[in-house]
């Protein structure tokens, strides 16, 4: 009889214990992050705190759209001047507010002591493009490789958006890369497209007749030698090097050109960079000038 009790309350320990141990299971509570900027105490009012509130309030707005928006600041500080270069620091180092405003204001009205109300207004460019769609290039070769499309398809602009800020000089070799590739393509071609065929070389001492094929026996053999005579001279003389200026007195090459290189113009597309830093996490092209 003991033994039973025994192992019935053995039985039974193990199994409150297994229940406590479910019971005791950790948990955590995930808050939108935005919630913590609005204001309870005023409707539609925003809440900032500190600079960085004020801050990331303002990219919270324009991310949004809002053309307008009410912004409650608790500081001790010069809350006028906070707020002045906190607005100046969203239009100008911010991907957001650089690429998609066209003007910001706000006025400023003192509450109370340490408390002061920032009623903002935003207008927004118009040909500015959903930052959202935008496709999201991990290097510049990929810059590369839609511009190509870009230009296949015609389209005035390439607004493109990288996962990192992408330093001015990547960029800039990119274009230019590209823009290479567009003047040297258009004289690739020297081939007959309507029949694929290379086009003839020209007949160089005059001997062909009106239906195109070679009158040797009509023509002294003496004529032809003159002929080919003038021809040979002609060329020799292209081949010799011309000295004077702009020339390589060793190589007859232009100055400063190297050999085997082919210049092209200068590119006419224009880079605007957002921010307008040293490095950008966007860029727009404009392919009409």
């Amino acid at each position: 009889m003991k033994k039973r009790i025994l192992v019935l309350a053995l039985a039974g320990s193990l199994l409150l214990s297994g229940c406590t141990s479910l019971l005791e299971r950790s948990y955590s509570v995930v808050e939108p992050y935005a919630d913590r900027y609005w204001d309870a105490s005023a409707e539609d009012t925003l809440r900032a705190e500190s600079y960085q509130d004020l801050v990331n309030s303002l990219l919270m707005l324009i991310e949004e759209g809002a053309e307008d928006g009410v912004i409650r600041y608790y500081t001790a500080g010069d809350a006028y001047g906070l707020a002045l270069q906190a607005t100046q620091e969203v239009r100008e180092e911010t991907m957001l507010g650089s690429y998609l405003l066209e003007k910001i204001t706000f006025t400023y009205q003192m509450m109370e002591e340490g408390v002061c109300t920032l009623t903002y207004e935003m207008v927004y460019r118009e040909d500015a493009e959903d930052v959202d769609s935008l496709m999201v290039l991990s290097d510049s070769q990929s810059l590369v490789d839609l511009l190509r499309l870009a230009i296949r398809e015609g389209h005035d602009k390439l607004t493109a958006r990288f996962a990192y800020d992408m330093p001015r000089e990547d960029v800039e070799a990119a274009v230019a890369a590209m823009w290479r590739e567009v003047c040297l393509g258009s004289g690739e071609n020297t081939q007959d497209p309507a029949t694929d065929v290379q086009n003839p070389p020209e007949d160089p001492a005059g001997l062909s007749g009106e239906n195109g094929t070679a009158e040797t026996t009509a023509v002294p053999s003496d004529l032809v030698e003159e002929k080919l005579q003038e021809v040979s001279d002609s060329e020799t003389a292209e081949a010799q090097p011309v000295s004077g200026e702009g020339t390589d007195g060793e190589t007859g090459d232009p100055a400063g050109q190297e050999p085997g290189v082919e210049e092209v113009p200068p590119c006419p597309w224009e880079i605007r960079y957002y921010p307008d830093l040293d490095a950008a996490e966007l860029v727009e092209v404009l392919l009409r000038p």
